[in-house]
């Protein structure tokens, strides 16, 4: 049998290794040109994909939240819309000329916004008695009438100030605290009233009318601040005559030196009742206290010592 020997070479065993031959390993294989090309590129085209998704997710992000504020009712939208009359038009808010849109509908829209919405409504609004209609955009009965510039301190209102005043319109009623002066006679009295007529405020301020009293202005005047009420009381009848010689005399003259607590002329109530005088002489207009006057120097048969002793000369 052969056996080899260290020096002999290998027989051929077809291609398999004798038991003395080591196989050598072959080398990796290395990357091909074309897959070094590609690596680069998918990394990029990921990275393309990466920001296409980030991007998506940003543009779903660019949504706002808005807050509507529409006749007093809160909501809240998210909205892609660029100014306020496309977020409006999204809702289902109409809105119409006269309304109220703040900010106004043209505006940008903005992160966290509040828009305000407030429709117009009708008010009729009688006051004193005189009925006028108008449009508001308040929404209570106080916020009305300071929008029409009133003061709600200075009325007497139909019902309260935080009334809401819905949509399709409210009936208002409302009467104005106004200040007058009643003067009567002696008698002068400031007074604030709600009355709508100068009969009201008589009555309110407890004035009795004598029958044939004059009132200026008339019963039925509607008193605005400040007006002046004067009551003049109807004279009573002047049955005895004067005669021409008494009624030439200085009257006014005699009166600006005896003017007094009791008058005019300076009558005692028993020498005013004398001469047919009634209630008061103060109570009288200038014309009825001058008559009783002249009556009594006509009873006196012109002694005019006796009853204007330090005055009775200015006749």
């Amino acid at each position: 049998m052969y056996s080899p020997t260290l020096e002999s070479p290998a027989h051929d065993t077809g291609g398999q290794l004798s038991g003395w031959e080591h196989p050598v390993e072959k080398p990796a294989e290395a990357p091909s040109r074309l897959r070094a090309l590609v690596r680069p590129w998918l990394a990029v085209v990921c990275a393309a994909a990466l920001g296409a998704s980030v991007g998506l997710v940003t543009g779903v992000g660019l949504a706002r939240e808005i807050t509507l504020d529409v006749d007093g009712k809160l909501t809240t939208h998210r909205s892609f819309a660029a100014d306020v009359n496309g977020v409006l038009k999204a809702a289902g808010v109409p809105y119409e000329e006269g309304d109220m849109v703040s900010p106004p509908p043209s505006a940008e829209i903005g992160d966290d916004m509040t828009i305000v919405v407030r429709h117009a409504r009708p008010l009729t609004l009688t006051l004193d008695g005189t009925s006028s209609t108008h449009l508001t955009t308040a929404l209570n009965v106080q916020d009305a009438l300071e929008e029409l510039k009133m003061n709600p301190n200075k009325l007497q209102l139909s019902t309260t100030r935080l009334r809401q005043i819905p949509v399709e319109g409210f009936q208002l009623n409302a009467r104005s605290h106004r200040k007058v002066t009643i003067v009567a006679g002696s008698m002068r009295i400031e007074t604030t009233t709600i009355g709508r007529t100068v009969a009201e405020v008589l009555k309110e301020a407890s004035v009795e009318l004598g029958e044939g009293d004059k009132v200026s202005p008339g019963l039925s005047t509607f008193p605005p601040e400040d007006t002046v009420i004067r009551v003049t009381p109807g004279l009573p009848p002047h049955t005895i005559p004067i005669s021409p010689d008494v009624a030439a005399l200085n009257w006014e003259a005699l009166a600006r030196c005896v003017s007094g607590p009791g008058g005019l002329y300076g009558f005692g109530l028993k020498m005013w009742r004398a001469v047919g005088g009634e209630k008061r002489p103060a109570d009288w207009p200038e014309a009825e206290q001058t008559y009783r006057a002249q009556l009594l120097y006509q009873r006196l048969a012109g002694d005019w010592k006796r009853a204007w002793p330090e005055c009775g000369d200015r006749l």
